[in-house]
């Protein structure tokens, strides 16, 4: 079969022409624009396959904001055109002298296309939604808080440029609320709106002292930009819900915090000299509170020692999380005599911000040993005479009969002397072991004396602060002090030993609470009340048991 010439002319300028336009093309809407500002880029083939452009050349110095697909056809003799247009909106990233990448679709690439990108500041006339240059960002990162408790307030400063020396941000300020500043001003780099951003930061915690809605002051910046021209900027002021404490008691002790735990040093000191001092350090850290509200941790009272406060030490450490505080109390204990020191428990009530709920930190009693101070040791009398005694050869018989005489009549009135000296001493020990005795009895009523008014006083604090949990734990050891009975190990023994309806009433009122979960609060006051009645009685009891059977020197 042959072609005629003509048709295979016109077949190949056919072919000639597709390829030619198979070409992809490339074209921007504007030449130069103002850093933040979007520019459209067009990209157009006559390929009749699918391919999408391969855009990822595109990604390092400018962000895709979308993209759109257009399907254009066109009618000629003999012959339908199909062409493929994608429309990209772009936004570069930074500025100065740019380039639109060549970009692949199917077999074929776009040419290159150059773009300005003038600084945003030089802007005369910025548009709206166009980005900033600078600009200041101030919130807080929750928007109600327990009184008293912590709340972050952050204070950011975008800026495209590095920021003038004379650039100045105010401190917040309210009168509803302690703020301290944190740690050391920070910097980093973030993406907005497909602009890279330097970020000045400062962050402030914030204690509200009162109740209700508070406001803190609204920030203030100034600063010079490239141009000489002054910025200033006030961001909104800030409102903060404040909510009023969970519970009272008695000593107002309210300490929100995110964690908070108490510890000493006498694991390590298990027995004390009398009249030898030592050294007690406690320490609570909480996380959350300023270091000014913790609260006092010694008991100094104690009849068998003299305690001192030598020192406190308030410490604060600022974090990104907020306040880290810690108070630590150095004491000086020293033993007055020999026998047992109870230092009472120390319970802190406190609030968990972090999962709601009130806590106790504590730190158990502690018992110390303590012995009577060591004699010195004595050194022996020297002989210096000696070097004076006579040689026995060189003596006379005379001399010897006399000293024989003299060592016989000596060694009959020693027996003597002796024998009487045993008989005294015989009835003298039976007296001394009566008075010994005695004292021993009259040195542990005084131990357990002592023993029942720190195990009150720390079940006075726990019935005080409207703890059940405490209370429980407080009760049994100053039972167990009271009565003088280590097996008094339940609430039911309790009440079984003290034999009295109203203790019995509120103890069973005490065990609802604990075992119920109920909302309300418990109140210790009517149990601490009968407590001391019951206290109040057994001193009468033992005063007329004195009186009964008095005692004579």
């Amino acid at each position: 079969m042959l072609i005629h010439p003509s048709k295979l002319l016109c077949t190949l300028l056919f072919f000639l022409s597709f390829s030619i336009h198979a070409a992809v093309t490339a074209k921007l809407d504007q030449s130069t624009i103002y850093q933040g500002e979007k520019l459209t880029l067009t990209l157009e083939t006559d390929q009749t396959n699918q391919n999408r452009p391969d855009l990822r050349a595109l990604q390092k110095d400018y962000v895709i904001l979308s993209t759109k697909k257009v399907t254009l056809s066109s009618h000629s003799t003999n012959a339908v055109i199909t062409r493929n247009r994608w429309v990209l909106s772009l936004r570069p990233i930074g500025d100065g002298e740019k380039v639109i990448p060549s970009i692949k679709v199917g077999t074929e690439v776009s040419p290159e296309v150059s773009l300005s990108v003038l600084p945003a500041e030089q802007n005369p006339h910025p548009s709206e939604g166009v980005l900033r240059p600078i600009y200041l960002e101030v919130e807080l990162n929750k928007e109600e808080v327990y009184i008293g408790g912590q709340a972050i307030l952050s204070a950011r400063i975008f800026h495209l440029t590095t920021l003038s020396q004379d650039t100045n941000l105010s401190q917040p300020e309210s009168i509803d609320a302690l703020i301290k500043p944190l740690e050391e001003q920070k910097k980093y780099t973030t993406v907005v709106r497909g602009q890279r951003y330097t970020v000045t930061e400062n962050n402030y915690a914030v204690f509200p002292r009162q109740e209700g809605m508070i406001e803190i002051s609204p920030l203030f910046l100034s600063t010079t930009l490239a141009n000489d021209t002054v910025l200033e900027l006030n961001s909104p002021p800030q409102l903060l819900s404040v909510l009023p404490p969970t519970y009272n008691n008695s000593n107002t002790l309210w300490l929100p915090a995110k964690s908070l735990h108490i510890e000493d040093n006498l694991s390590d000191i298990h027995h004390a000299s009398a009249g030898t001092a030592f050294t007690r350090i406690i320490s609570m850290e909480a996380e959350g509170l300023p270091a000014s509200v913790l609260p006092s941790l010694s008991v100094l009272e104690n009849e068998l020692a003299e305690i001192k406060l030598l020192n406190v030490i308030l410490e604060e450490q600022m974090t990104e999380r907020g306040v880290i505080s810690q108070r630590t109390e150095e004491l000086v204990i020293t033993p007055s005599e020999a026998g047992e020191i109870t230092l009472p428990p120390i319970d802190i009530p406190w609030w968990n911000t972090l999962n709601d709920q009130g806590q106790t930190a504590s730190l158990p009693s502690r018992i110390l040993l303590t012995s009577a101070p060591s004699a010195s040791d004595r050194a022996l009398p020297v002989n210096n005479n000696a070097h004076s005694t006579p040689h026995p050869s060189n003596q006379t018989p005379e001399l010897l009969i006399w000293l024989l005489t003299a060592i016989s009549i000596i060694s009959a009135l020693g027996w003597i002397y002796s024998f009487n000296q045993l008989r005294i001493l015989k009835n003298d020990s039976k007296q001394n072991e009566t008075e010994i005795a005695q004292e021993q009895t009259m040195r542990k009523q005084a131990a357990n004396e002592i023993a029942e008014k720190n195990t009150f006083q720390a079940l006075s604090m726990a019935c005080n602060q409207n703890n059940p949990t405490i209370a429980q734990l407080r009760l049994i050891e100053w039972a167990q002090s009271f009565w003088n009975d280590p097996l008094l190990l339940s609430l039911e023994h309790i009440c079984e030993r003290a034999n009295n309806q109203t203790f019995t009433f509120l103890i069973l009122d005490l065990e609802q609470y604990l075992y119920s979960q109920s909302a309300e609060l418990w109140q210790g006051d009517l149990l601490l009340d009968t407590i001391e009645k019951l206290r109040q009685r057994q001193q009468r009891l033992i005063a007329m048991e004195e009186d009964d059977n008095p005692t004579y020197g």
